[in-house]
């Protein structure tokens, strides 16, 4: 007999979102459940079952059906690198003048398809900006747009 040799499920966008979604719902209310995030991500709930059974298969969340789903450490440790990444992203793009609802949206865009390095270096550039003696790079950034 041959043991079947478990694969790796392909970290996608797609299974960023549901892990970054089931984190956030997570610290609102300590789980998160398929009805929630079929309303976060605008899907039907059977897609979300299907998705969150293929996340439980690979060890990415603990989920028995019609109950809760929580993250393993093995998909908390993805969701808070992508919920990382977002917050970096719409922080520079708020800082930049770009409204929040649109910098929420796009960072979600953003968040997967830029390297790591991009991310640093923003998170660093974001960093110096708000240092006290910065503070009149803002007054003429708001000068230069309008």
């Amino acid at each position: 007999m041959n043991p079947k040799k478990e694969v790796e499920m392909v970290i996608t966008a797609t299974i960023e979102d549901y892990l970054e979604r089931i984190l956030l719902l997570s610290e609102e209310g300590g789980h998160a459940r398929v009805t929630e995030i079929a309303n976060l991500l605008g899907i039907r709930k059977a897609s979300v079952t299907e998705m969150i059974s293929k996340l439980k298969a690979n060890g990415y969340v603990d989920f028995e059906k019609y109950g809760t789903i929580t993250l393993t450490e093995k998909g908390r440790k993805i969701a808070i690198e992508v919920k990382e990444r977002h917050d970096i992203l719409k922080s520079f793009l708020v800082l930049i003048g770009v409204n929040e609802d649109d910098a929420n949206n796009d960072c979600c865009v953003m968040e997967h398809n830029l390297s790591e390095e991009t991310i640093e270096k923003m998170k660093v550039f974001i960093e110096f900006l708000q240092e006290k003696n910065q503070k009149d790079i803002f007054e003429r950034l708001k000068e230069y747009i309008a």
